[in-house]
């Protein structure tokens, strides 16, 4: 049995969730359209192909290491549009590229652009500005349209680890163990913080940009408020194994707080999905987590877990509720899912192999010894307008041969059928 980790996996949603990239470490990106539920393109052998773009090209798709990915907007107003959106990933080589999904080519690269290895990647909305990070502690501010580096800046003497930008793209904040937060136009440092004992796995802003969500290798997600003189983490929420990813999301609790309430999302490196709700700090450090996870059968799912890969907090109906966009199932067929979370009450997600065609070889043995080939019913609705029509069985077809006949053919549905000695001649 293979234990399920999803530490080493690229995930990102498209701006509009239509669309789910993921990279499993093999150099090759798929990308999932998640509402067929089918495999839109898949980027593969792009160093071997494209020698304009990457200089290495002898290298091949194996030996591109992506180590962060991105999905970003180009137009605010075109967001359901394929087109209008890029795919943004750092290799370890130190390339910064960006993946035209609707035309399936790359659309530009920044040759090392990182020495050492690109590490994080952000965007910033209002200055359509994407930021980069990298082991040599620079930070790299891109044009999304034409891949033009337009300024650069040290901010660590180590690598840096994350890196994320606030909604209004005035402070960006980088961290290995110590988050950093810096002025985006002078690049002057704001403030400092420290309580993260190992580098920084990923940090986003709320998006209000009032806090800052971090989480490394410990088995907790730290809670960090931006403009205030406080170097510690306001608040951390306990998990049973360090987080891989992060996602926050703000609500009105009325007209006469003007503060909003905070709902907090984080993936664990098992694949399992923990949220945390308050309406307000003192709320958020005794919530306790709901989890949404998976129940599979061991017998079933003899090699990797399935697992939730990534998660998207969507409308939060009330304080104590959210709808989550989930993620999920297994690499070959992943499956997504809205789903409502209630603070509180745990959601277990049934995971089924739908849609799996075993090969026709795979026969079962009948109590007689004959073998009797059995049938996949399971198509789900992805997969199902591609399916084949059912293969009629000989047996099932009425057949009136005459008896001085040894072989002949009958055509059905288009597929030819030869029966031999289905009747023995008499005379025999």
């Amino acid at each position: 049995m293979v234990s399920t980790n999803i530490r080493d996996l690229l995930t990102a949603f498209s701006p509009s969730l239509d669309y789910f990239a993921i990279s499993s470490g093999d150099g090759r990106v798929k990308i999932w359209d998640t509402l067929k539920g089918q495999v839109q393109t898949e980027f593969a052998d792009i160093a071997s192909t494209d020698v304009s773009l990457l200089s290495k090209a002898e290298r091949g798709h194996l030996s591109v290491d992506y180590t962060c990915m991105k999905w970003i907007s180009l137009d605010r107003k075109k967001k359901r549009k394929l087109g209008s959106s890029l795919l943004v990933l750092g290799t370890g080589s130190g390339d910064v590229l960006a993946l035209d999904v609707a035309a399936g080519q790359p659309k530009w690269i920044v040759s090392d652009c990182h020495p050492g290895g690109a590490t994080s990647i952000s965007f910033s909305a209002s200055e359509s500005s994407v930021y980069t990070a990298g082991a040599d502690g620079m930070v790299c501010k891109i044009d999304p349209q034409t891949g033009n580096l337009l300024g650069k800046f040290k901010a660590s003497s180590k690598a840096i680890s994350s890196m994320c930008v606030s909604p209004d793209g005035k402070i960006l904040a980088t961290a290995a163990s110590q988050l950093k937060t810096f002025n985006c136009s002078d690049h002057r440092k704001i403030q400092k913080f420290s309580g993260h004992p190992g580098s920084v796995r990923c940090m986003i802003f709320t998006d209000d940009g009032k806090y800052i969500l971090s989480a490394s290798g410990e088995r907790y997600v730290a809670l960090w408020r931006t403009g205030s003189g406080k170097k510690q983490s306001v608040c951390v929420f306990a998990m049973e194994h360090p987080a891989v990813y992060l996602h926050a999301k703000c609500f009105e609790k009325g007209e006469a707080d003007d503060n909003d309430g905070l709902y907090v999302l984080a993936i664990s490196e098992t694949g399992i999905c923990y949220t945390w709700c308050g309406q307000n700090v003192e709320e958020l450090r005794t919530a306790k987590p709901t989890k949404v996870s998976l129940s599979y059968d061991d017998k079933k799912h003899r090699g990797a877990h399935p697992a939730i890969f990534a998660a998207q907090l969507q409308v939060i109906p009330k304080p104590t509720s959210a709808n989550v966009y989930l993620a999920y199932g297994l690499l070959v067929k992943p499956s997504f899912q809205k789903v409502l979370v209630e603070a509180g009450n745990d959601v277990e997600l049934s995971s089924f192999q739908d849609g799996v065609l075993f090969p026709a070889s795979q026969s079962i043995k009948s109590k007689k010894g004959m073998d009797r080939v059995s049938t996949v019913t399971a198509l789900d609705r992805a997969n199902v307008e591609d399916a084949l029509l059912p293969v009629p069985k000989v047996s099932d077809v009425h057949v009136d041969l005459d008896s001085r006949s040894q072989a002949e053919s009958l055509e059905f549905k288009g597929m030819l059928v030869t029966v031999h000695h289905i009747v023995k001649c008499s005379s025999l």
